[in-house]
């Protein structure tokens, strides 16, 4: 008997563990398999990517033959493209004795006299120079002008490129395209020597010149909001009583004060003296003028652009063109100075912006230049009060009101004496009476009686004491707001001094 239990419970043990084994061979498939399908789910999404974007390239690729086709009538433009680049490559390197393009001649294309004029300029050739860019700026004065500036400064020549400049970078509208806001970096940046400068400037002042009156005020006050940035409402709080932090008159200076030190540092900054440097690279912006083509062909090679895009990197985005927009004139104006770091562009900022940034300078200073009050009306745990640096001359009435809120009459306590006595009373006559039950009745008048009368006087000495903490605490925190109210005075003098010298420097640097 014993050996047949024995048999079948380790038959049981062993059909336990192969069930535990089975379990665990199945748990582990059904996660293999939940792997494989996410894995197969993301090949299938990638080939299916790849699928289209193959589908994409070969549809490219074959409008891009018949565009070709159409695009192979224009032979004559492409080969003045071609050498143009050559051209302008070897300007980029130091080329300094470029010869003609010595290419067929190509009717109401304005490249290739446009060319032929940078090459004589650099050479030196100013007959030949005025003959081609005359006829250049005939066909296309916008982009002739654009191709001479941007192909001298290539160059280095930026002395010779200025009076082109002031054709190329006419007076500014309310929005800058692609190559005006790279020309106004570059001569902010001194690229074009003192006269792109001047001229630079001049452009922003003139927008600024020519704004209505409520749009200048618009912006000025967003040039305000600039200066103030992000409000910080510990500033200027911190030192104060909590009673006192709500108190714009007892706040405001400081933190006017520091913003006013904080825009002299800026502006400060922005106009210290850097070196001029070269402008920024204008290849690759004159190659994408160049690239345009005749006016004829121009919509099919930004086609061909499209499809070439498509069939290299799988998108249609294509690079901004020159003239595509870079940004609001003020907005980019405004940026320099309080977002940007360049330095040339950032002091430009500074001096057109000049008389908001005075005129902001000035208000941050009469702002900060207030006397604090001498003395305040404040709420001190329920007891309203006015406190000056003279301290608070209702005090003694607040103090007086707490004891008499405080003041427990003592009729209760009487009340409790009279009720303990007559329990005695009662107890010390029914125990002479010989009649112990109604003893109780005595016993009960004075425990009542007696706890009556201790509770109240126990709750009129703690009322008494809460009452004495009370007025010291109130006269704690009075001399406290008074020691601070005294202190903004001083602060606020010592003050003065500092925001009307920075109110001066400002005024100073920016005149």
């Amino acid at each position: 008997m014993s050996d047949n239990w024995w048999v079948d419970y380790k038959q049981n043990r062993r059909i336990e563990e192969l069930q535990g084994d089975v379990q665990a061979a199945y748990s582990y498939a059904a996660s293999r398999s939940r792997a494989l399908q996410s894995r197969l789910s993301q090949v299938q999404g990638t080939l299916e990517r790849r699928l289209d974007r193959l589908a994409k390239s070969f549809d490219a690729f074959v409008e891009l033959s018949d565009v070709r086709l159409e695009m192979a009538m224009f032979d004559r433009e492409a080969d003045v493209r071609n050498r143009t680049r050559r051209l302008l490559n070897g300007l980029a390197q130091g080329a300094g004795d470029p010869p003609p393009l010595d290419v067929d001649d190509c009717p109401g294309y304005w490249l290739k006299p446009a060319a032929d004029g940078l090459a004589a300029l650099i050479r030196g050739d100013d007959e030949t120079a005025e003959k081609f860019t005359a006829e250049a700026i005939a066909l296309d004065e916008d982009r002739t002008t654009l191709f001479l500036t941007l192909g001298l400064a290539t160059a280095g020549r930026y002395v010779d490129a200025v009076p082109w400049l002031s054709r190329s970078l006419p007076s500014l509208g309310t929005t800058v395209t692609a190559v005006q806001r790279q020309l106004w970096i570059a001569c902010a940046d001194g690229a074009f020597g003192a006269p792109g400068a001047a001229h630079i400037e001049r452009r922003l002042t003139e927008v600024i010149d020519e704004m209505p009156g409520e749009a200048a005020d618009l912006e000025r006050e967003r040039w305000r909001q600039a200066v103030d940035g992000k409000a910080d409402g510990r500033k200027g709080r911190a030192r104060l009583p909590r009673e006192l932090q709500n108190i714009p008159a007892l706040t405001e200076p400081s933190v006017m004060a520091g913003r006013l030190a904080n825009l002299r540092r800026k502006v400060e900054e922005a106009l210290q003296p850097v070196d001029a440097k070269p402008a920024a690279d204008f290849v690759s912006l004159l190659i994408t003028l160049v690239d345009e083509g005749a006016p004829e062909e121009r919509e099919l090679m930004a086609r061909a652009r499209e499809l070439r895009d498509i069939i290299e990197t799988g998108g249609a985005q294509q690079p901004p063109a020159w003239d595509a927009p870079a940004g609001e004139t003020l907005e980019l104006l405004r940026g320099d100075l309080f977002s940007r770091s360049a330095p040339g562009p950032r002091a430009l900022a500074a001096r057109v912006g000049a008389r908001w940034l005075r005129s902001i300078a000035e208000g941050l200073a009469e702002r900060a230049s207030v006397a604090p009050p001498k003395a305040v009306d404040v709420r001190l745990y329920g007891h309203p009060l006015r406190v000056g640096v003279d301290g608070a001359p209702a005090l003694p009435e607040a103090q007086a009101s707490i004891d008499e809120a405080a003041t427990i009459s003592p009729t209760g306590e009487r009340l409790g004496m009279a009720v303990a006595i007559a329990g005695v009373v009662v107890l010390v006559l029914t125990i002479v009476a010989g009649v112990p039950a109604a003893a109780v009745v005595g016993a009960v008048g004075i425990l009542v009686g007696a706890g009556i009368w201790i509770k109240l006087r126990l709750d009129r000495s703690r009322a008494r004491e809460e009452a004495e903490h009370n007025k010291e605490r109130l006269a704690r925190q009075t001399e406290t707001i008074t020691d601070a109210l005294k202190n903004c005075h001083t602060v606020h003098n010592n003050l003065r001094k500092t925001v009307e010298a920075d109110r001066q420097a400002i005024v100073t640097v920016l005149t």
